[in-house]
């Protein structure tokens, strides 16, 4: 970074490049105003490896709450999209119903600009056509999900979706930070927020610690979106200490066995998977690890499962991801308390007892079928809608917004990416006015 940066001023300020931040920063780009984008990571190019998902991950993959549970997140230039598993999902009708936030136009507006549609049937890789089947016979509505992937461009020999697709088929927030800095807006990474300034009851920037130093953006409105976790933080050194307590985090376990056939590490993660029973909080679909965090899984779950890795090519794995409650909290020095309670216990074992039976159905050994230790996947709640920010993703603070995971009221358990997305582009609607 230049000298003369150390201070800037902006129409608007995004502190963090995730779905609801890139998504802010591309619309208000668009309308031509000024944007200034703070990532506290780094613009990783390494992507598509081990290595390079393990560099972008918060502590290299190794944060665990208090209680002992993995929660995974990316730290880079377009946040946790660059390795999520690519799966759309619309928001949830009490969105409106509850919250009388309607956000319609918005959703069918991502839908056409990203082309979210099922993969067809091409894409979905021997694995995960035969679990759909096995599924299907023992009488689950069991069909495609919907994808944030471009199938023109997608590869089936290509097993990197989690670990960050090289082929450019895969949406990632970092498309829409491309398209904003084409249209004028600054990207600063390993820009570490650290304070939002407030003069007189209103927000008028950040400050932020850089490679060179300190920086300090002043800015009609600040948004921010640094995600479930990283955005309480900056709320409670606000001021507003209701941030943070309480968060949801979608526990998931994988279920794995072993045929004679190709395995799901090839396969498009979360090809297809069955809905049914998300009025009870659960949601299962095909997905397995890739080899390293497959490995350490095993690890975790007992030594006497290492053996199994040599088999890998031939694991077969099924995801049961539940809805959790709001227990924990994100604390002022970044750790966090999650437990996992009875009740969400009971939904994973219910799952994984699910996928036991898909799996023998789809020809896994029984003796083989083992089931993963819990992780979290989508922390969120942190800066509740009706609690934290009002219906305009503002909060008390004037010009202080918050557009991410943080800002959705009450659990949910299914991917929230398209849901933040919609947020964002409402947000740069109305700031587009303001600003």
């Amino acid at each position: 970074m230049r000298d003369d940066m150390r201070k800037l001023e902006t129409d608007v300020v995004v502190v963090g490049s995730g779905a609801g931040g890139a998504s802010v920063a591309r619309d208000l780009a668009r309308q031509g105003k000024r944007v200034v984008i703070l990532e506290r990571g780094a613009n990783h190019r390494w992507v598509g490896t081990t290595a390079g998902a393990l560099s972008m991950a918060d502590r290299h993959g190794f944060l665990f709450s208090q209680e002992g549970v993995n929660v995974v997140r990316a730290l880079t230039t377009g946040g946790s999209t660059v390795v999520f598993c690519g799966t759309a999902v619309p928001p949830p009708s009490w969105i409106a119903e509850k919250y009388r936030i309607d956000l319609g136009e918005f959703v069918e507006e991502a839908r056409r600009d990203i082309g979210i549609r099922p993969l067809p049937d091409r894409l979905i890789g021997p694995a995960a056509t035969r679990i759909m089947a096995a599924a299907r016979d023992l009488g689950l509505r069991w069909d495609p999900l919907d994808k944030f992937i471009d199938p023109e461009k997608c590869d089936l020999k290509c097993p990197h979706c989690m670990l960050g697709c090289t082929k450019g088929a895969k949406w990632t927030a970092r498309d829409d930070v491309k398209e904003a800095v084409t249209k004028g807006a600054t990207l600063l990474n390993r820009a570490l927020v650290e304070e939002v300034v407030v003069e007189n009851g209103q927000a008028v920037g950040v400050r932020a610690r850089t490679p060179r130093g300190v920086l300090t953006v002043r800015a009609r409105a600040t948004v921010v979106a640094a995600g479930g976790m990283g955005t309480p933080l900056l709320l409670q050194r606000a001021g507003l200490y209701d941030a943070g307590q309480g968060f949801f985090a979608d526990p998931l376990v994988i279920t794995y066995g072993q045929y004679g056939g190709p395995g799901s590490w090839r396969d498009i993660p979360m090809s297809a998977g069955t809905l049914e029973f998300v009025p009870e909080g659960i949601v299962m679909t095909d997905l397995a690890d890739p080899w390293p965090t497959y490995l350490l899984n095993a690890y975790w779950k007992g030594w006497r499962y290492l053996p199994r890795f040599p088999r890998y090519h031939s694991v077969v794995g099924i995801m049961t991801k539940v809805r959790d409650g709001l227990e924990g909290r994100v604390n002022l020095d970044g750790t966090l308390s999650k437990p996992i309670t009875y009740a969400e216990r009971w939904k994973l074992d219910k799952g994984a007892n699910l996928a036991e039976k898909i799996l023998k159905r789809a020809g896994a050994d029984p003796d083989s079928i083992y089931t993963t230790p819990v992780r979290a996947a989508h922390p969120g709640g942190t800066a509740r809608i009706g609690e934290v920010v009002n219906t305009d993703l503002e909060t008390e603070i004037k010009n202080l917004y918050v557009c991410d995971t943080s800002v959705i009221p009450e659990p949910w358990g299914l991917p929230p990416v398209w849901t933040v997305l919609a947020f964002g582009k409402r947000l740069a609607r109305r700031l587009g006015t303001v600003v």
